[in-house]
């Protein structure tokens, strides 16, 4: 069990995009004012340097700087959690302990990238991250893309590490987010990964959300996790569908990351465009300037719920 009080995580978590200048260098200006912007929302933490924060297109100063203007900008107003995973376990902990000095509120990993490491491998991996750093560790399962899924041995095993206080759940069966969930216990945070089932996933047991489309949307999210803490479970599905078609709609560009910054840059923040191989989605084309719109005339809309 976690020795950590992880009640301040139970609440809807952007997946921070990291902003880059238009000579394609991180823009540590514009991350503070992303950081800023989310505040002024309502949203109440950040997850950075993940999959939507580019995190493995920068190299490991670049995450240092991007988490340090994060943490400057939050203070206590957000809780910060760094996704600290790199291919090597050596850095992934230099990276925890960086976390841990420029006052994250705690850290998260996917297994080893590329490789495809035992069990044991990742057992030892995700160890030696949450002994650089004094912080909650949340870990976080996507095999879709890491080609490794946690399997409920291996699940068990971490949860007598009292680091370990979470798990972002980003398999795709919803299931998944039940079972680790009745195994992690009442105190034991679960995430749910796919935004296209925040709903669902909620329903299912997890205790909050971490997603890649919240950044584009946070009214939106926020008005489905009120929904569903008052218990008002028709409005919330009629929302829900609603945000799915507006997540398919972003992911129909060349690249959803492109999509979504564009749609924050039209709604007053410029961070720039994605790093390739990650594609920009032109402002000016006509279909992402719908879909803003369409955003905003569903935000309004929400307020009635």
């Amino acid at each position: 069990m976690s020795k950590y009080d992880v009640s301040r995580f139970k609440n809807v978590t952007v997946a921070l995009n990291t902003p880059f200048d238009k000579n394609g260098e991180i823009d540590l200006a514009a991350t503070k004012k992303l950081t800023r912007y989310y505040i002024n929302k309502g949203i109440k933490g950040l997850y950075v340097c993940g999959s939507t924060g580019e995190g493995f297109l920068l190299d490991n100063e670049e995450r240092k700087r991007i988490v340090e203007a994060v943490t400057e900008e939050a203070q206590d107003e957000l809780a910060v959690i760094v996704h600290v995973g790199c291919a090597s376990t050596k850095h992934s902990a230099m990276l925890a302990k960086h976390a841990e000095q420029a006052g994250a509120a705690a850290i998260s990993a996917v297994p080893c990238v590329y490789y495809r490491p035992s069990e044991e491998s990742v057992y030892e991996h995700w160890t030696k991250i949450t002994e650089a750093a004094d912080l909650p560790f949340f870990i976080y399962n996507i095999p879709q893309l890491t080609g490794f899924n946690l399997s409920m041995n291996l699940f068990h095993r971490m949860l007598k590490n009292e680091r370990v206080a979470g798990l972002k759940c980003s398999s795709e069966p919803c299931h998944d987010i039940l079972r680790f969930k009745q195994a992690g216990g009442e105190d034991f945070i679960v995430f749910n990964g796919p935004d296209e089932q925040f709903l669902a996933g909620r329903l299912m047991g997890a205790d909050a959300g971490i997603g890649g489309t919240y950044g584009a949307m946070p009214e939106l999210y926020l008005k489905l996790d009120e929904l569903i803490k008052r218990g008002d479970i028709e409005n919330a599905k009629k929302l829900q569908v609603t945000v799915t078609e507006l997540i398919y709609r972003l992911c129909s560009f060349s690249s959803m990351y492109g999509a979504c910054k564009t749609i924050i840059r039209l709604d007053g923040v410029d961070i720039g465009d994605p790093r390739l191989p990650f594609l920009p989605v032109d402002e000016k084309d006509p279909e992402i300037i719908k879909l803003y719109q369409d955003i905003r005339k569903a935000v309004e809309e929400s307020k009635n719920l």
